[in-house]
């Protein structure tokens, strides 16, 4: 038997779903697993009797899904973000199979502010290269290479699986008291870094060459905590009071 209050740390969110059918199919898919939460980032058509019917027993689930204007919204206090995509991106993000859950999981869920977000892209296009830059890891589904797509709701039936049995499997740690960097956290210590990197004209503003992307990526790769963040800002805080001193 999973703990409940681990289940209610998870979360799934739909960026701009164009079927309404698929919205209801999702909600049914995690709700089989045991699943609640549901936010919709801009959604195409919702509410609407389509999705309410491919749901079947999970219009409770449509009932009490959160929709939001844009995702960086859908995000904010979220601790843990897996965003799902087939493709290969120019500048590749951390990535983990679907196979591949179990240490990082364990550890996100080690916080009394766990907020888990597994993030599915539009039906024809998936994520945008902002949106998954928004998040920790880039997550693959293992499909036949040739072939790669899957149906949204498929796609969400699978992860929402993979997540059930890890946490089924696994001993998880269901109450501690540290408290994570939430994505509103990292993006203001992303803002700082690059405030005083256009301070100290470290890079060409009219030619960056991605330097904020890759101070992105450093940041969700090492995933600092609260103290760290705290100690990363204050730092940049007082090389800001030096230049306005000399200045």
């Amino acid at each position: 038997m999973i703990d409940s209050s681990l289940k209610s740390k998870i979360e799934f969110i739909l960026v701009e779903p164009s079927h309404p059918g698929n919205i209801g199919a999702s909600a049914r898919a995690i709700k089989n697993m045991g699943f609640k939460n549901l936010s919709l980032v801009q959604p195409k058509d919702f509410p609407n009797d389509d999705a309410y019917y491919r749901a079947k027993g999970a219009k409770d689930i449509l009932d009490d899904a959160k929709i939001y204007s844009d995702l960086s919204n859908a995000l904010e206090d979220s601790t843990l973000i897996f965003g799902t995509s087939a493709r290969a991106r120019t500048i590749p993000w951390p990535t983990k199979n679907s196979s591949e859950l179990t240490s990082v999981l364990k550890t996100g869920l080690q916080s009394n502010n766990a907020k888990i977000s597994f993030v599915f892209g539009r039906e024809i296009s998936g994520l945008s290269n902002e949106e998954l830059q928004m998040c920790d890891y880039h997550i693959k589904i293992p499909t036949d290479e040739e072939f790669s797509s899957i149906n949204l709701s498929h796609a969400v039936q699978i992860i929402s699986y993979v997540i059930k049995m890890e946490l089924q499997n696994n001993d998880y740690v269901s109450e501690l008291t540290s408290e994570s960097t939430t994505f509103q956290d990292n993006e203001y210590l992303i803002d700082h870094f690059d405030k005083v990197m256009k301070t100290i004209d470290f890079y060409d503003q009219e030619n960056p060459k991605q330097v904020r992307t890759r101070i992105r990526r450093l940041v969700k790769r090492l995933q600092p905590d609260k103290l760290e963040t705290g100690i990363l800002r204050g730092f940049l805080a007082k090389i800001e009071q030096v230049l306005n001193k000399k200045n």
